[in-house]
Order: structure tokens, then C-alpha cells, then sequence
């Protein structure tokens, strides 16, 4: 039975995609794009399936702009979008249910400590024992550098520990950790062999794993 979860932020924990496309379409518009020329739809499922330097690429090539140039304006606006965003529904009820097991929540995420602020501002943070943001400046996943820094430092036993998160790397990132992987994906995008579980909401993730 899995008692501990390592949590992805973005996209699993809080729902900032929605926040993030806005942020790159402000950035596209400085970049003198016309906003007719932009596709959220398309740039959310590049996000949400690859990464957001994934998208980087692949506009700045397509529209020809500076791929530097896009990558400082977008994340300029990025910050007070991010700042919008919220909670998935029932993840507070599912970090309650891991501590009421005897468990631990840890948070790993690319984000920088901004991860920390929204945690704080939704009384989340106090259901977490540990936390690798970027500013550790360990690997990033799927390398598993950071999952095993949070394993040795809270003690987590690897067969009762999963790496949830809403992307193929997060599931590689828990293989290559040797922990079960969960894989959260409420709009059906993501395809994967790697996943020990996956799921689309919330409502029953403590039940069906």
C-alpha cells in the first residue's frame, strides 16, 4: 500500500497551465504577433504533453522571433499570471489522507519558490515535510537526482512511496527512482506505458491506488 507522495506543482497540484498559455500569448504579442495568429488550445496541449521550452522552440521558429527574446517576455508575465491560479479540487482532502495514514507529502517542481508562496496562500504548505523547487539546483526530471534527495532526507521507503505528476517525465523521473509512478491527467492527453496508476481527478485517488 503506498503511504508517501511526491508531488509535481504545476499541473497537478495547482491547475496553472490556463495562466501560463495567457502568459505566452502576452509574450507572443510583444513580439508583435497578432493575437488572431495565436492558438491557446495548441499552445496549452505543447505545454501540457512536452514543456513549456518545448513551445519556446517551436513559436519562436514558427513565427521567426528570438527564442531568448520570448523565453524573458514570457516569463515576465508569467509570475502574476501564475499568481491566479488555484488548487485542483480535492487535492487538500488527499494530502489530509496521506498524513492521516502515517504518511508524507513532499513537493518536487521546476517552479522557484513562487511554488512555496501559493502553497502558503491555500494553507497547503503545512502538509508538506519536503521540498525541491529550482532554486536546489538539482537535475531536473526525469533525471531522478531530486526524487532520491527527497527519499534519503525524509526517509521514504521506496515501495510505499509514488512520484505524482501530469506529464511522461514525471512518470520516468519516478522509474528511474525506482518509486510507483501516478499519473494525473483530467483532460485525457497524455499517453503512457510508464504509469502505475492513472488518473482524472481527485475524488478517488487514495481509493483506486
Amino acid at each position: 500500500m503506498l503511504k508517501n507522495l511526491i508531488w509535481d506543482f504545476d499541473g497537478t497540484l495547482f491547475d496553472t497551465y490556463p495562466f501560463m498559455v495567457t502568459a505566452f500569448g502576452k509574450a507572443l504579442q510583444a513580439q508583435k504577433i497578432s493575437e488572431f495568429e495565436i492558438d491557446p488550445d495548441a499552445i496549452y496541449e505543447q505545454m501540457r504533453v512536452h514543456s513549456v521550452g518545448s513551445a519556446i522552440t517551436k513559436y519562436s521558429a514558427r513565427f521567426g522571433i528570438d527564442k531568448d527574446k520570448l523565453l524573458s517576455d514570457y516569463k515576465s508575465f508569467e509570475q502574476d499570471e501564475v499568481e491566479l491560479a488555484k488548487p485542483f479540487v480535492g487535492v487538500k482532502s488527499n494530502l489530509q489522507k496521506i498524513i492521516d495514514n502515517g504518511g508524507q507529502n513532499a513537493l518536487l517542481t521546476h517552479r522557484n519558490q513562487q511554488a512555496l508562496s501559493l502553497l502558503k496562500k491555500y494553507d497547503l504548505k503545512r502538509f508538506f515535510t519536503g521540498f525541491v523547487t529550482s532554486n536546489n539546483q538539482l537535475k531536473r526530471k526525469p533525471d531522478p537526482e531530486s526524487l532520491n534527495y527527497l527519499i534519503h532526507k525524509l526517509d521514504l521507503n521506496r515501495s510505499k512511496t509514488a512520484m505524482i505528476g501530469d506529464r511522461e517525465l514525471d512518470m520516468t523521473a519516478g522509474n528511474n527512482a525506482s518509486v510507483k509512478t501516478i499519473l494525473f491527467d483530467p483532460d485525457y492527453l497524455i499517453e503512457t506505458n510508464n504509469a502505475d496508476f492513472v488518473i482524472h481527478d481527485y475524488q478517488k485517488l487514495m481509493t483506486d491506488i
